[in-house]
């Protein structure tokens, strides 16, 4: 049961939630206007595909222990 409760628990709380809307919105809107003005800056995904990542692992390994 402790699942219902959570549910309950969350679902009690969502008018809260909402209510933080708002101040989300202004914390989006202020991040824009950091970014505009070049004070803010957030870094691009540069991290591998996976299927890259075990293509690359899985060759390394038939590497070392040839069949």
């Amino acid at each position: 049961m402790a699942l219902l409760e959570d549910l309950e628990r969350v679902l009690a709380n969502f008018p809260g939630i909402k209510q933080k809307e708002a101040e989300f919105v202004r914390l989006q809107e202020f991040l824009a206007e950091m970014k505009a003005a070049g004070i803010a800056k957030t870094r691009e995904y540069d991290l591998p595909q996976p299927d890259t990542i075990g293509r690359s692992a899985s060759s390394a390994a038939s590497r070392r222990y040839p069949h």
